[in-house]
């Protein structure tokens, strides 16, 4: 290994004596971080520490002069670096580092930010060379940033020495060689108000020639274990030939552990993607064909849109020629496979930053996710690498790379920096660690990823499920991201014979009651943040094999043909928020989820007090659910309040982003919940502000009243703090064919053939309202995804306004219909100021008489009397009441 001949710096942000300028090799630059706002700058939190360097031999820099805590930003300490021409096989660099943040609690961890960054010269001159002068900018997609990671940042202090390596930069490099770039160590703080300091020390550089790199290879190896004599033999000789190809030979061989469950046919479908993937004709996420070159470039974006890129580099196309590999034989796919091995793995970085598309570092915005390398490990890899494995067209020079790869990736998937421990990244990122600890024992290091791994899974169940089931981004399909990656985790455990931790099985239990919850009449999950109407037989039929006791399971894995439906019928789910109520498990029963709960985790929606209804065996009351991850105004739209079934205020959004407090749920919901034969009710409230800077003026509550089994009551009650007019509007989302309002009632009928949704106002005093479908300005409204790129379809949507100053009280019937059925008539009844009371009149001769009043005063309801709260009185023909519910206010 050689030491490229940089001096080595140590920097000591403590007192040290022999202060020196700042020496010739060495340049500073200042930056502030991205969430910096202008009166913090104003207020002279800014970069501005002491700089100083000592020790001509040796030198050391000290960062101090901020006791007191007023300093904010980033102190880029960097020296130039030309890249040799022709590159080494490898570059790596290295130094120590400890962090100190005087505001660590039991509850707020802090620490300094110490970070490594390679930038073009061009890029680092361009940084600010003074405090004062410090630019508002996000170090990691800075104009010249080609790589940018972050060593530590909102954890704990780091008071022991701790080493950092870089691990391989000469693929990232490429491109620059014979060129300067500059090498930055980064210290900063993202805060004020109390003391910290850091120390960088010992930075070298070393580059490595391809025996090098063979070597560390062999060396992380177990050479001890009797299945490798052959390798360790050869590789003690020196014959480095000879040990790779023993090497390769071995896990040609071996048949433990167990390699995993490969199909052996393929249909023609499968066959003839196989034959794209030999064109390099990929089909991606919603996207058209696309034809790459005959040199596949991994980090393409042919429709500038990410995901497709990170797509091609999660490899599932491998799978596809493995499939067809293994059915006929043909090794062109054998040869396709190696010689894609060949290409990713000399081109692409294991490292993955914070940017968004996998790619060289170089090219600016393209780098991958954390979570790909999670799936290639535990999803992708193994399997691909067990269909070519025999083959002799998957030669040593190409299973060696992707061996190599193997471990490049555990040593990724192990840094803490890299682990997502609430998020379903974590997940992917420790199912692939698993994996690799379960199938690589001949690494010396692989029963550390293993036990590291299993702890993470483990933890995960309380880190990142709620005691209700739920996953904390609350979007089903990313629910089922995690709970598919904890199966994956618990088969290849089975798989070797590896008992994972206690609790970790039985914790699943609850991730599966969780799709019985939740299952729409068709058996479907229902489009919540970003997620699409998932199926949820499949996940309960792995459910039912786990849990064999759980009939409730197998009966909607069967589609009610085994086992018993569920004891109940709705049910709360306290930290997920979500109230759903029933009338029952069978394919044309009525539905309705009422999401009151938090913002989520991840994946969010802005749709608090949103409503989804599904009666008569169709979803009638949608919400956009997911969209392409992109920068366009649709995916603006589909997050949205206007795309859900909510109240907006003053044309204003929620804006829950920026109240991160409202992301987690830390104990249950105390929103009154209450089930029963008759009536089921549930309550929310949102009160965390509208618009852009979160104008907290007005409230909104909302009550929704089943009164089973035939429709729901919506009232919404918007109560500011001031004496100003307001204006409310409520979209509600009909997917049907067709929609049409009664000028005089205002109330909508929705269909679809003879199956449809009456939205019918209690009270029109003040109301106005128009249906919306397919607007594009001044908003965008009344549009709903269809899961194709980039493409959605036009959808009725009638949206209800109000206009006044003090509270506001806005109430519909929600009627699903079903052939030619009359809507009831609605009469007004005598009511206090500010109170709501009407008469709901059948067909049947029964009667509905509804009041809502804050104030107490007591108003007649036909034979009963309402005070004060909710009260709903079903009265039978023959003026006997049936059925009442009250709520108190």
């Amino acid at each position: 290994m050689g030491r490229f001949m940089l001096p080595i710096l140590s920097i000591l942000l403590t007192a040290v004596p022999r202060a020196l300028a700042v020496p010739a090799d060495w340049q500073l630059r200042f930056a502030l971080p991205a969430d910096q706002k202008p009166e913090w700058t104003q207020a002279g939190h800014l970069p501005k520490w002491t700089v100083t360097f000592t020790d001509e031999q040796r030198p050391i820099v000290e960062i101090t002069g901020d006791t007191e805590g007023h300093f904010r930003g980033h102190v880029l300490i960097g020296s130039r670096f030309v890249v040799p021409e022709p590159v080494p096989a490898g570059i790596e660099v290295s130094f120590r580092y400890q962090t100190y943040c005087a505001i660590g609690t039991e509850t707020l961890k802090r620490s300094g930010e110490v970070a490594f960054g390679v930038f073009t010269v061009e890029g680092f001159d361009a940084l600010a060379k003074e405090p004062e002068q410090a630019a508002v900018l996000n170090l990691a997609i800075a104009p010249g940033a080609l790589l940018y990671q972050r060593l530590t940042g909102g954890g704990e202090d780091v008071l022991d020495w701790q080493d950092w390596r870089s691990g391989d930069l000469a693929r990232k490099l490429r491109q620059h060689a014979g060129r300067e770039v500059v090498f930055a160590m980064v210290w900063g703080c993202n805060h004020y108000s109390d003391e910290e300091w850091g120390k960088l020390d010992g930075f070298e550089v070393h580059t490595m020639t391809q025996a090098e790199q063979d070597r560390r290879l062999f060396e992380a190896l177990d050479l001890g274990r009797p299945d490798l004599a052959a390798v360790k033999r050869a590789y003690e000789a020196g014959d480095l030939v000879a040990a790779r190809a023993a090497l390769v030979e071995h896990f040609r061989t071996r048949e433990q552990p167990p390699g995993p469950e490969l199909a052996t046919t393929a249909s023609a479908s499968v066959i003839a993607q196989a034959d794209d993937v030999l064109q390099h004709t990929y089909r991606l996420v919603g996207c058209p064909p696309h034809k790459l070159g005959e040199t596949i470039l991994w980090n393409e974006d042919p429709f500038s849109y990410d995901q497709w890129a990170i797509q091609l580099n999660r490899h599932s196309e491998w799978l596809t020629l493995g499939q067809a590999y293994a059915a006929t034989g043909d090794e062109n796919y054998a040869r396709e496979f190696a010689a894609q091995v060949l290409s990713w793995t000399s081109a692409m970085p294991v490292y993955i930053g914070p940017r968004w598309i996998e790619g060289p570092f170089f090219e600016a915005g393209k780098a991958p996710l954390t979570l790909d390398g999670g799936i290639r490990m535990g999803h992708t890899w193994f399997p691909a690498y067990y269909y070519f494995r025999n083959s002799p067209s998957f030669g040593v020079d190409a299973q060696l790379a992707m061996l190599s790869s193997f471990h490049d990736h555990a040593l990724y998937l192990m840094d803490e920096a890299n682990y997502h421990e609430t998020s379903n990244w974590g997940t992917m990122e420790a199912n692939g660690l698993l994996h690799l600890g379960l199938m690589l024992p001949e690494f010396r290091d692989a029963s550390v990823w293993r036990d590291t791994a299993a702890k993470r899974l483990t933890n995960q169940l309380t880190a990142q499920v709620y005691p209700d089931g739920a996953q904390i981004e609350l979007t089903p399909g990313y629910h089922g991201v995690t709970l598919s990656n904890m199966l994956g985790a618990l088969r290849v455990a089975r798989r070797v014979g590896f008992a994972m931790p206690e609790g970790f099985e039985s914790g699943l239990e609850r991730m599966f009651e969780y799709y019985v919850r939740i299952a729409t009449p068709d058996l479907r999950t229902p489009a919540l943040n970003d997620s699409g109407a998932g199926g949820v037989q499949g996940w309960l039929q792995q459910g039912h094999e786990l849990f064999p006791a759980r009939s409730d399971f197998l009966y909607l894995a069967t589609n009610r043909q085994e086992g018993q439906p569920p004891a109940y019928t709705s049910c709360m789910m306290p930290h997920a928020g979500w109230a759903i109520m029933r009338t029952g498990w069978g394919p044309q029963d009525r539905y309705v989820l009422f999401d009151a709960g938090p913002y989520g985790s991840g994946h969010q929606h802005e749709d608090k007090l949103h409503l989804i209804l599904h009666a008569n065996g169709k979803t009638l009351l949608t919400e956009p659910g997911n969209y392409s991850y992109d920068a366009s105004d649709w995916r603006r739209y589909v997050l949205s309040t206007r795309a859900h079934n909510t109240v907006l205020v003053d044309g204003l959004e929620q804006d829950r982003a920026r109240v991160r407090d409202t992301w987690v749920a830390r104990e249950p919901t105390t929103s009154p919940w209450v089930t029963g034969e008759d009536f089921d009710y549930a309550e929310g409230t949102y009160a965390d502000g509208y618009g852009p800077e979160g104008d907290r003026t007005v409230t909104h509550t909302r009550k929704v009243l089943f009164v089973k089994p035939r429709n729901w009551i919506v009232i919404d009650v918007l109560s500011p703090t001031d004496d100003e007019p307001h204006a409310y509007g409520t979209p509600f989302h009909l997917d049907v064919e067709s929609a049409e309002m009664d000028p005089e009632t205002l109330a909508t009928v929705g269909k679809s053939g003879d199956v449809g949704l009456a939205i019918i106002p209690l009270s029109r005093d003040g109301l106005s309202a128009q249906i919306v479908q397919g607007q594009t300005g001044p908003v965008v409204q009344g549009w709903l995804p269809t899961g194709r790129h980039n493409e959605l379809r036009p959808i009725p949507t009638p949206v209800y306004r109000m206009e006044g100053a003090g509270e506001r009280v806005m109430a519909y019937m929600l009627l699903p219909l079903s052939g030619a059925e009359p809507l009831p008539q609605i009469t007004p009844l005598p009511a206090p100021e500010g109170a709501l009371a009407c008469a709901i009149s059948w067909a049947d001769g029964s009667v509905h008489y509804l009041a809502h009043n804050r104030n107490g005063q007591a108003i007649a309801l036909g034979p009963v009397e309402a005070q004060g709260g909710l009260t709903l009185a079903v009265v039978s023909p023959d003026g006997t009441v049936e059925r009442l519910f009250r709520r108190e206010p």
